[in-house]
């Protein structure tokens, strides 16, 4: 008896869930809903907007195992990694250029995974390079987008649910990390050795991304939180599209924050990516009135200004500049000189400073240090990993 699609998605999602190399992603593809479209038009390929996941029937046809193997650990991976969330920004300026750098990303990790073991096998029009190993999608779309592309690229063989993940509250978006990660530990904890590609990723959503947000949010809130006072002066900008004139409170956003990231050339710029995504999420949720970034080594070499609306594009669009020398003074310094008053400012360092911390700063101020060796003299320091 021939089995249905419903029936073979099953038996190869359990073969995946039961081998020892992808037990630790067994949580997340059991996350959201999976149903099977008869709707082409709906479903060409296979589909996930971050939590749920849909495929094609016609598609699915008479597609072997290996492949849909493959196909349930590429979705499942793109629910892993957030893809649809955390990459938005680079989404809005170019979709295709997107979709293809998150497939990249992915697909050359399931691949080394198999190392020639047969259990998966990528499907045809697969967007593959070994190039891109060990970087994230938003390294991978910088490459494809400074190297110009020739349109003969890979398709792909899945769409990716951007506009739904769009429409997610801040809340919601929080909520589904939380989710990921939860299933994540708990896949974590049935594992057996599982690729070293896979697992490193794995561990990267799990370990220190997850405390840099809500440490760095709690800072900036903390720090800039003002008081609870409301003002007529600026009206409630919340209601005005309702036709409702109400005051705002004060502390409705938050004031200017400072970034300074160390661009001495110590910091690698899959750090400085990592680091300026996380601020920008981070943005994006307390919505700050400017942000100043500065990058410094021995002096502040470039200072680029974002105000609200464009934080989700900081990561994308900045343009790093330095690369001698490194001295936090100069960043004080140069906030005296310009009379920048942020109401707190972020370091991003690999804290190989000698005693120079930056002398009187006018404001709190985090140090985000890569060496667990090193924490500052000054202000809070927390640990952001390599």
């Amino acid at each position: 008896m021939e089995l249905t699609v419903e029936q073979r998605i099953q038996r190869e999602s359990l073969a995946v869930m039961t081998h020892h190399k992808y037990r630790s992603l067994g949580g997340v593809i059991m996350m959201g809903v999976t149903r099977i479209e008869d709707d082409a038009a709906k479903c060409p390929t296979a589909y996930t907007d971050g939590l749920n996941t849909a495929y094609g029937r016609a598609f699915m046809g008479a597609m072997p195992p290996a492949e849909i193997r493959f196909l349930i650990l590429h979705e499942t991976m793109h629910k892993a990694l957030r893809h649809m969330t955390t990459w938005q920004g680079i989404w809005k300026e170019d979709a295709k250029t997107a979709n293809l750098a998150c497939d990249y990303v992915i697909n050359l990790l399931l691949m080394m995974s198999d190392a020639g073991e047969g259990f998966i096998k990528m499907p045809p029009n697969g967007a593959f390079d070994q190039k891109y190993q060990d970087m994230d999608a938003g390294e991978v779309y910088r490459m494809l987008k400074a190297g110009g592309q020739t349109g003969k690229e890979p398709k792909g063989f899945d769409a990716h649910g951007w506009e739904e993940a769009q429409g997610m509250a801040p809340a919601e978006v929080a909520a589904l990390g939380k989710e990921v990660e939860s299933a994540l530990q708990q896949g974590s904890i049935l594992k057996g050795k599982m690729a070293a590609g896979l697992d490193r990723a794995v561990q990267e959503v799990l370990a220190p991304t997850v405390d840099w947000r809500e440490v760095l949010r709690d800072f900036v809130t903390a720090s800039c939180g003002g008081k609870d006072l409301s003002t007529w002066r600026r009206p409630n900008r919340r209601l005005i599209d309702s036709g409702i004139y109400m005051p705002s409170s004060i502390s409705e956003t938050v004031g200017r924050v400072g970034i300074g990231a160390d661009a001495s050339g110590s910091v690698t710029g899959k750090i400085q990516t990592r680091f300026l995504s996380e601020t920008a999420g981070i943005a994006l949720l307390v919505k700050p009135e400017l942000i100043d970034l500065l990058y410094w080594d021995s002096g502040v070499a470039a200072h680029e200004k974002y105000a609200e609306g464009q934080y989700e594009m900081l990561a994308q669009s900045t343009k790093p500049k330095g690369g001698g020398g490194t001295s936090p003074s100069c960043v004080t310094k140069y906030l005296a000189d310009n009379r920048i008053k942020p109401e707190c400012f972020i370091m991003l360092t690999d804290g190989e400073v000698g005693n120079d911390w930056g002398g009187a700063w006018p404001c709190p101020v985090l140090w985000c240090i890569t060496s667990k060796r090193i924490t500052a003299k000054t202000g809070k320091t927390i640990y952001i990993g390599d």
